[in-house]
């Protein structure tokens, strides 16, 4: 299906309606060409670890010289402890919504992972009502099929930035550094004690990340390679499951001296530099294979990337993604991705927000042009360059296109 060109949405009114704090839902307003202009509700929905950054990026799209008129408006939703309605679409696609967790009698909850934001924009285009456009995930494309966990052959994953995941913990019995080797272990209850893997005596704990998380999937299948939940013995407690990226519960737990657990390293930095809430209750970012994912930079943190660090051997590149390197020298390092449907009801208008046009001299959304790479920066990531490929990049954007 060909892609619109942005000034597609230059003539017709928009505006947007930004979920906060651990509302996972963002709600813009975009442009409809149909005859009559009127606005219509553009939904964005799922992973936490970019949850902040999709929203402003989503504001910016209404700051784009090539998309804004004099009409366009802000609205600040509530938080999702909070019931939160998106108001019913003006052309009748999808009918009003209120989100809330948890859920009450005639609410939804608000598919706030990145597995379960795909899933839900998978229903929606199953359903054909155009109430989720566009889900955030820093998982990869999945296996194409009908079920939910699986995705349409119509998907589009619009990479537009690098994350690591890395592992985290408090305990000062950890070491500063462990290897792939001694990871797997750890999570395949091989080793048991922090002694084992170059610590000091004190038993481990191990944490994972809730179930629809796309960091849980993604550090399943491209770092440990295995369910750890089916490993336990009697020195290996059962996993114990958590919110991502917050560590918590962790605390609440007063299991500082045992636990370690999946984190984002971006999100963790945007913790760390007081972008977003601070919910890491002590946690620090420890290195892998000898290579630390982030550095201090003066006072900021940053994640350890070419283009940050200046160092052409550092992990956050591009060649340390799986999907570009089946055996990388540095493993957790992944694209966070915007998804869209190009069967989806509002995808042409959805598309012009996250996406690109994939063809040489293709079109470029306000992200995809390069013009958010201070905000991605800013909220922990690492900002994708214009190097060009045929296949994922013939653009020359600053974003890049996977398929299932």
């Amino acid at each position: 299906m060909p892609h619109p060109r942005p000034r597609l949405a230059s003539r017709h009114r928009r505006s947007l309606a930004l979920g906060v704090a651990a509302l996972a839902l963002v709600a813009l307003a975009a442009c409809n060409p149909a005859p009559d202009k009127k606005a219509q509700n553009i939904v964005i929905v799922g992973g936490d670890t970019t949850q902040d950054l999709s929203g402003v990026i989503a504001t910016h799209y209404n700051s784009d010289p090539k998309n804004t008129d004099p009409d366009s408006v802000y609205n600040v939703l509530s938080i999702q402890s909070s019931p939160l309605t998106v108001p019913a679409d003006s052309q009748a696609d999808c009918a009003a919504t209120t989100y809330h967790t948890p859920a009450g009698v005639g609410e939804t909850l608000a598919p706030n992972a990145g597995n379960a934001g795909v899933d839900a924009l998978k229903a929606s285009v199953a359903n054909g009502d155009g109430c989720v456009s566009i889900a955030r995930t820093g998982g990869s494309p999945r296996a194409i099929g009908t079920s939910p966990g699986t995705d349409n052959s119509t998907f589009e994953y619009y990479g537009f930035a690098l994350d690591a995941v890395g592992w985290a913990s408090e305990s000062t019995l950890a070491p500063a550094d462990i290897t792939l080797t001694q990871l797997r272990g750890i999570y395949n209850c091989t080793y048991t004690d922090w002694s084992q893997v170059g610590g000091t005596a004190g038993p481990i704990k191990r944490y994972w990340p809730t179930l629809s998380s796309g960091t849980r999937s993604f550090f399943q299948s491209s770092v440990l390679g295995f369910d750890p939940t089916t490993f336990s013995s009697g020195s290996c407690p059962a996993i114990t499951v958590i919110p991502v990226n917050s560590g918590t519960q962790i605390v609440t737990n007063g299991d500082q001296q045992k636990a370690l657990v999946p984190f984002s390293v971006g999100n963790w930095v945007a913790q760390a530099n007081g972008v977003t809430p601070d919910i890491r209750g002590g946690l620090t970012i420890r290195s892998l294979n000898g290579a630390a994912p982030l550095f201090l930079n003066a006072s900021t943190w940053e994640l350890n990337s070419p283009g940050n660090s200046g160092n052409a051997g550092a992990p956050v590149s591009e060649g340390n993604v799986l999907l570009n390197t089946p055996t990388p020298s540095y493993p957790g390092i992944r694209y966070v991705f915007h998804v869209v449907d190009n069967t989806e009801k509002l995808y042409s208008q959805a598309v012009l927000i996250v996406g690109f046009g994939n063809a040489a001299n293709g079109w470029k959304s306000h992200l995809c042009s390069g013009a958010d790479a201070a905000t991605i920066n800013q909220y922990g990531f690492a900002p994708l360059d214009t190097s060009a490929d045929g296949t994922h990049n013939a653009a020359g954007s600053t974003c890049r296109l996977y398929t299932p």
